[in-house]
């Protein structure tokens, strides 16, 4: 008994609250809120990102550089998933648009819209 409760309490510690609605493979299509100014750069940079999500874990790649590691779920509802990673980052908002697009606020107003491949 004391064994079962021992692996039970390690396993617990271990999980970390993921989302199925973001598992898969996301690669950046457009921007939203950038101005003219930056709305070239800023497609390119969206084009050039994807997101991929299994269990508890997200990679995001770039053109210059991938980045993998933990996240957890902070709020999740119908239409919105508000997340932070095992660094302590600051809390990142997801918002679905469809089953099929998935729009990440980088600042207030700035945004990367992705498809679901």
């Amino acid at each position: 008994m004391r064994t079962t409760a021992l692996c039970l309490l390690l396993l617990l510690a271990g999980c970390h609250k993921a989302s199925s609605k973001l598992e898969g493979h996301w690669t950046g299509q457009s921007v939203r809120g950038v101005s003219n100014d930056e709305a070239q750069g800023a497609t390119r940079f969206a084009s050039e990102t994807s997101l991929d999500f299994k269990d508890n874990t997200v990679t995001v790649k770039t053109e210059y550089e991938k980045l993998t590691g933990h996240y957890r779920v902070v709020r999740e509802d119908k239409t919105t998933v508000v997340l932070t990673t095992d660094e302590g980052d600051a809390e990142q908002t997801l918002a679905f648009e469809g089953d099929k697009t998935l729009v990440w606020a980088i600042e207030k107003d700035k945004k990367i819209v992705f498809a679901k491949q």
